[in-house]
């Protein structure tokens, strides 16, 4: 009877001690899926901040890229702009040392806006009311041509006039002789070699005075044609219409 009461303690012994072992076992299998499951887990969140942060370096050398090709255009168009002035002011030196023959009541030169201005007056290139170039005036204008045959400034020719109304067989007004002035000038620096493609002729007519109307002696001033010799931008503009320049100002370039 001792026997069986034995057994059967023992067996409730090995019973209960095989509950608390199957209980501890059950937890410690569930506390390594959940740490297999955090491993997991942190793994993928490695993985996305590094493939985060190799999208942002990404991003920061794209960025950096861009603007160190900006900075290149920037310079470019400096350097654009540095030689297109620097032949306007040679250029001015040459055209002085050419025409230096002529009194500056019949010949001037600036620069203004970038542009060099050769004005010439009515007095220098005209009888009144004619377009047709006299002796001198066309003297002056082939020296100049001479001048621009080495240069490749594009070139326009403003006739101007006063605002003294003029109407005659040949002129419906003032429109139509300082159109056919600037056309006389031209023809004459093509004759001498200039290409026409480089040369654009032009009326102001009255609409364009440099001195008041009011005198005898701004009226004067007034009836002039002007040489303008402008540089050449075309790689200028090319390079703001290149992607990353967004805008660009060529006020005050000169």
């Amino acid at each position: 009877m001792k026997t069986i009461k034995y057994i059967v303690l023992l067996g409730l012994s090995t019973l209960m001690f095989s509950c608390v072992s199957s209980k501890k076992y059950s937890e410690a299998v569930s506390e390594k899926k959940d740490l297999q499951q955090k491993y997991a887990d942190a793994l993928r969140e490695n993985e996305r901040l590094k493939a985060s942060a190799n999208s942002e370096q990404v991003a920061l050398n794209q960025r950096e890229k861009a603007l160190t090709d900006e900075e290149q255009k920037m310079k470019d168009m400096k350097a654009l702009i540095d030689d297109e002035r620097n032949a306007i002011i040679n250029l001015k030196q040459e055209v002085c040392s050419a025409v230096k023959c002529f009194t500056p009541d019949e010949l001037k030169i600036e620069i203004r806006d970038g542009k060099l201005y050769v004005s010439m007056s009515d007095k220098l290139l005209f009888a009144s009311g004619s377009d047709a170039l006299n002796k001198r005036g066309e003297e002056a204008i082939k020296t100049l041509a001479t001048v621009l045959g080495n240069s490749k400034l594009e070139i326009s020719v403003e006739g101007h006039t006063d605002p003294i109304p003029i109407h005659t067989a040949r002129y419906e007004d003032n429109w139509d002789l300082s159109v056919d002035r600037a056309t006389s000038v031209a023809r004459v620096f093509i004759k001498d070699g200039i290409t026409p493609e480089r040369i654009m002729a032009s009326g102001e007519s009255k609409f364009h005075p440099i001195a008041s109307n009011s005198t005898a002696q701004g009226r004067q001033l007034n009836r002039r044609t002007d040489i303008v010799l402008a540089p050449k931008l075309e790689k200028l503009w090319k390079l703001t219409e290149e992607p990353g320049i967004t805008s660009y100002s060529t006020k005050k370039i000169f």
